[in-house]
């Protein structure tokens, strides 16, 4: 690390103290903006600074709407929403809105936000594209799918498995966030990791969508736990059979341990076009998910002794 640097982090981070991920951080910023209405319009830094650019000045969106459907008449071709094939329509017109995302902290708050941000940001250039020395405890560890969409058919494939870390280090820097590692169905092989396993290893330090991921994991130490690993190459391949892709995603999902994040490929490209949820239970419509009640019921249960007593 550059010794500059390096006086910064330990001076504004004392030895005891955590570094966070402050792209990720949802407690800064808020949107009006209808898009974030399903996640309680709580926006994350990343989005805000790194993605819209939007702070302070806002960003300008043109609302599409019809005269005919703004009345409850109908529209003259059938159609029921407004959409790109209207823009020749006389009745089309567009409302053009400026939203802008809203300070949540206090002025203090804020200010030592953006210092604290700055330093962040200095470190995560100073770490990106290098191989760092790594430790941290697994979280969880899920298939990793792609979904590939050709001209007569979409393939869901098994790309590998993707570990989720807490409690970590990286340079002997306590980072006290989530940081993600891909691995390959080979790996997973042949080192079983599992929930709550210590990993001690190096890596290559990557920043995607201002998430951490750590990438080409060597010199792996595993200190297992002696629990059984719950994700196997074989049950992988099952869950991709009858998983389902989410028609859309709530945050509840995405903090469940059966949702996955899919990434949508068409066929010849090289990057994702776009995100979805995958969930392996199988579940069509999130609104009718039992995965909560039942893990609820497995929870709250007798013990099997009480029926014994009967």
């Amino acid at each position: 690390m550059n010794r500059n640097l390096r006086r910064l982090v330990e001076n504004h981070f004392p030895t005891k103290a955590e570094m966070i991920n402050h792209y990720k951080r949802h407690d800064v910023f808020r949107c009006a903006h209808e898009s974030h209405r399903r996640f309680n319009h709580t926006v994350s830094v990343y989005h805000v600074l790194k993605v819209k650019q939007c702070y302070p000045h806002g960003c300008t969106y043109f609302r599409w709407k019809c005269k005919k459907l703004c009345t409850g008449a109908s529209c003259p071709k059938k159609y029921h929403h407004v959409g790109r094939l209207c823009f020749s329509c006389r009745f089309f017109y567009d409302e053009k809105e400026i939203n802008r995302p809203e300070v949540i902290i206090s002025q203090n708050q804020f200010k030592q936000f953006l210092n604290e941000f700055k330093l962040f940001e200095d470190w995560i250039e100073n770490q990106s594209g290098r191989q760092v020395e790594f430790s941290g405890t697994i979280s969880s560890v899920k298939p990793e799918y792609i979904l590939m969409k050709a001209k007569y058919k979409s393939h869901v494939i098994l790309k590998g498995f993707l570990i989720t870390f807490n409690n970590c280090i990286i340079n002997k820097i306590p980072f006290n966030d989530t940081v993600y590692a891909p691995v390959s169905i080979r790996l997973q092989n042949n080192f079983n990791f599992s929930l709550q396993d210590v990993i001690d290893c190096s890596g290559y330090f990557t920043v995607s969508g201002g998430m951490i991921f750590l990438r080409h994991l060597r010199r792996i130490e595993r200190h297992e736990n002696f629990m059984p690993p719950y994700w196997t190459e074989s049950k992988a391949r099952v869950m991709q059979k009858t998983g389902t892709i989410l028609p859309y995603q709530l945050e509840r999902c995405h903090a469940c341990e059966n949702g996955t994040l899919l990434y949508v490929f068409h066929e010849g490209d090289s990057t994702p076009h776009a995100r979805a949820l995958f969930c392996l239970e199988g579940i069509n419509d999130p609104e009718l998910c039992g995965f909560p009640a039942k893990q609820l019921l497995m929870h709250t249960a007798c013990p099997h002794d009480n029926f014994a007593k009967l």
